[in-house]
């Protein structure tokens, strides 16, 4: 895949290993600042960038994972991420493409970074054959709900739960059909 220019001055490219600290500094970031109030402080307090670089370095680096991942580069610096493969629920609703994880970092939100995000990892999901993709957020999450709406995700009719820490919060899902016509990063 080559890379991609993009909104903000960014540029959209498959992830490597040297990126795991960048991906896991966007990652607990945005975890923090998006689900504050959301989940409970106690876990959010307890995220590490460097455990998670250690785990994302494991991640891209394994040759059987059937996952892929995708990061946004402004000024020399990982700035956003998409992990996304196959659904987690085959023969369920939502299942086919599954895009797990989709994070921008807080200062370049609002900038297009999300939606290229999206849109490249919706693209190489149809290429690997997928007809439909699948996105789950916190059901509490308003602006991500607001987010996947606007760009056209379905929200799927069934809700479950999935276990953050020690609890369980439920989560709801959204569906496109692929490819997406029509959803093509500003600019």
């Amino acid at each position: 895949m080559q890379p991609a220019p993009h909104p903000a001055d960014a540029v959209i490219r498959p992830a490597t290993a040297r990126d795991a600290a960048g991906i896991a500094r966007v990652h607990v970031e945005s975890w923090v600042d998006a689900y504050a109030g959301l989940l409970p402080d106690t876990h959010l307090l307890r995220l590490d960038a460097q455990s998670h670089a250690l785990a994302w370095t494991r991640r891209l680096t394994r040759t059987e994972e059937r996952a892929a991942t995708l990061v946004a580069v402004a000024d020399g610096d990982i700035v956003g991420f998409a992990h996304f493969g196959r659904g987690r629920e085959p023969g369920q609703m939502g299942a086919g493409g599954e895009v797990y994880m989709l994070y921008v970092a807080t200062d370049w939100r609002e900038r297009g970074i999300g939606r290229g995000l999206l849109v490249a990892a919706f693209t190489a999901l149809t290429r690997l054959g997928e007809t439909q993709a699948s996105v789950w957020c916190l059901a509490e999450n308003h602006s991500a709900i607001g987010f996947y709406q606007r760009l056209g995700g379905q929200r799927l009719p069934k809700s479950r739960l999935e276990r953050v820490g020690e609890r369980d919060f439920p989560v709801i899902g959204f569906r496109w059909n692929l490819p997406v016509d029509g959803l093509n990063p500003p600019g």
